[in-house]
């Protein structure tokens, strides 16, 4: 339970840490506007822009981290949508090609659709200085299967992020810049499957199985 309440904890920093530079953009822009009527035209292109970079942060993060949402037979490509936005104007490149929405659409559990969008999340922290994340996915036995690969400069596991994914990670071990990797396991356990992480040159890959949806979800 501590843990839980931890992670719960260590979630809200992650989404506040995330939503504070564009709401603080938003602020900025309005006092700019009631001090300087001449910067009124810069100042509202820079409401507008950072208020859609926070709305768009906040749609993502509702289904990836909220309790509801990822169901219908458009899930997946909802998440896609949603993935899109989040890189809009972005350092990083998404690369998911429709194929794997197909492959995925309507096959896998309303849970695997917060999986994926973690991971993708995931592949965004492991590039500090931008590149691409590329979502790719193949038809299995037991279900899906899905790679997502962040490749670019100086791609890499952030210090922490593997020890988080250990199967019972210390509370002390997780941290605002890792929890996302320890919730994305839970995600992953309860649907009786595992993240597996590899990292290599300038590229670091998660990879899952996700699981069918059982009939009627």
């Amino acid at each position: 339970m501590l843990i839980d309440l931890r992670v719960a904890q260590l979630l809200c920093s992650r989404v506040c840490h995330d939503l504070i530079g564009p709401v603080g953009a938003v602020s900025s822009g309005i006092e700019l506007m009631g001090e300087d009527s001449s910067m009124a035209d810069d100042a509202m292109a820079l409401i507008v822009r950072s208020s859609a970079q926070a709305s768009r942060r906040l749609a993502f993060f509702r289904i990836a981290f909220g309790l509801g949402g990822a169901t219908g037979p458009r899930a997946v490509a909802e998440a896609r949508e949603l993935a899109a936005a989040l890189f809009d104007k972005g350092r990083a490149e998404l690369d998911w090609p429709t194929e794997t929405t197909r492959c995925a659409e309507g096959t896998i559990a309303p849970l695997a659709v917060k999986l994926l969008l973690n991971l993708v999340l995931l592949g965004t922290d492991c590039l500090p200085r931008g590149g691409a994340v590329a979502v790719r996915a193949a038809p299995l036995v037991e279900g899906v299967g899905i790679a997502v690969t962040a490749a670019g400069e100086g791609a890499r596991l952030r210090d922490g992020v593997a020890d988080a994914m250990a199967a019972d990670p210390a509370p002390d071990a997780l941290s605002a810049h890792t929890v996302g990797a320890a919730f994305a396991q839970s995600l992953a356990r309860a649907l009786g499957t595992a993240i597996e992480a590899s990292e290599h040159a300038g590229e670091v890959r998660f990879a899952a199985l996700l699981p069918f949806a059982e009939p009627g979800t």
